[in-house]
């Protein structure tokens, strides 16, 4: 046996490197702190007798104690969380820890992270932990992630669930923020998801029972795509138009007045038509703040009866209303009113043009009976304005057109709702 040097040690050098091992067995390859503290005891008697010296054993066991000291606290705290009960309300980590990885300098911390942070996007109390972290002003990289997940949960979530409209209410209120960044993505989410954001809005509107058609907002795009560009030749009453009547019926809640205004970008398109009708509750300064985000030409002072029909505006005559087209179901289809039609009076009052319309019907209301004279079978002049004269075949003048009385029953604006009492 090879000693190792020492009169009073005669210890072998393998029985050294055993114990050298098994102490860096114990500090290395037990990494858990709990189990380290238990084996501890175990790993000082385990070399034999005829190996452990006195010394050598007083030496290695001071040096243990030690360690056991530093490591009995992180030791306790560890067993005395385990032996509590979770009281969490459920999976859903701590935002601020979360909050804090996203700006840690490892990249699987901050994915991590990422990860975690769309589980508060499943629930409206997740969403306005969000909302709330957002307003607090955060580290940029955090309002970054924060939007992404919104953005993200924006774009596939259903118009009509709670925690869509929930995020919708924390993208417009971040647009409003006074920190450029947040303000401008926010803005910016809210423009490129502007179909989501009507969706969204019409959607309430629906359930606070706000008039409008179409009250399914997916028949906005079915007829055309929300790329159809700015002044696409629409019709004016079918789906593809949001039609919106403010009228004495009209929310009185401030909430459907900022609904109304996240509706904007329907205008840009030209795809949203506003009667203001008699009788709302509207403010002179909502009204103008309609106008200046919708445009005049799509805000329309009106009555409480509505006629139905659309008007030709160049038709060549000194007075009178020629009819485009007839709205179907309207007071002037159930009448017998068609395009092509010459309006020249009603109550036997001369008509000048369309405006004069306008203006006598607001003196009227729903149930009433009117007496319209009108002028049939104006298409083919209107063909003979549109077309060069000379390219049209040689006919006989035609004969004076024939005038009759037509009787309409007024109605309003849009159907009444079964729904209501």
């Amino acid at each position: 046996m090879e000693s190792c040097g020492h009169p009073r040690f005669p210890l072998c050098h393998s029985g050294v490197r055993r114990y050298a091992a098994d102490l860096l067995a114990i500090c290395v390859l037990i990494p858990d702190n709990f189990r380290l503290v238990s084996m501890l005891p175990l790993q000082i008697f385990k070399c034999p007798n005829t190996a452990r010296p006195a010394g050598l054993r007083h030496v290695v066991l001071l040096q243990l104690t030690a360690l056991m000291l530093v490591l009995a606290a992180p030791a306790a705290a560890w067993a005395q969380a385990a032996a509590e009960p979770d009281t969490a309300p459920g999976p859903q980590p701590p935002l601020t820890p979360l909050l804090q990885q996203l700006t840690a300098r490892e990249f699987s911390q901050r994915q991590q992270a990422v990860t975690q942070l769309q589980q508060f996007a499943g629930s409206v109390n997740g969403l306005q932990q969000l909302g709330s972290a957002l307003a607090a002003n955060p580290a940029p990289e955090v309002a970054r992630r924060i939007l992404e997940v919104l953005e993200h949960h924006f774009s596939v979530t259903d118009s009509s669930t709670p925690e869509i409209c929930a995020t919708a209410d924390i993208l417009e209120q971040a647009a409003l923020a006074k920190r450029w960044d947040i303000a401008e993505t926010s803005s910016q989410i809210l423009d490129r998801l502007w179909t989501t954001r009507v969706n969204v809005a019409v959607a309430e509107l629906v359930r606070l029972k706000a008039p409008l058609q179409p009250k399914d907002p997916r028949l906005l795009w079915q007829e055309y795509g929300p790329d159809a560009a700015p002044g696409f030749a629409l019709n004016p009453n079918s789906n593809s138009i949001l039609r919106i009547y403010i009228d004495e019926h009209w929310p009185e809640s401030p909430r459907a007045f900022e609904l109304l205004k996240r509706l904007s970008g329907m205008g840009r398109f030209g795809r949203i038509s506003i009667y203001s009708i008699q009788g709302n509750s509207l403010t002179a300064e909502q009204k103008s703040t309609i106008k200046s985000l919708f445009g005049d030409t799509r805000v329309q002072e009106r009555g409480r009866v509505c006629l139905g029909i659309l008007q030709e505006p160049f038709f060549g005559e000194d007075s009178g209303v020629l009819i485009a087209s007839v709205e179907k179901n309207s007071s002037a289809d159930k009448a017998g009113l068609e395009g092509g039609d010459l309006i020249t009076s009603m109550n036997d009052q001369p008509l000048q043009d369309f405006d004069d319309l306008v203006t006598r019907l607001k003196e009227c209301q729903v149930g009433q009976q009117i007496r319209l004279e009108v002028v049939r079978s104006q298409q083919r002049q209107r063909l003979q304005r549109m077309l060069n004269p000379a390219q049209l075949p040689p006919e006989p003048p035609p004969a004076a057109p024939a005038k009759r009385e037509v009787v309409v029953t007024l109605q309003g604006w849009y159907p009444p709702d079964p729904t209501e009492n």
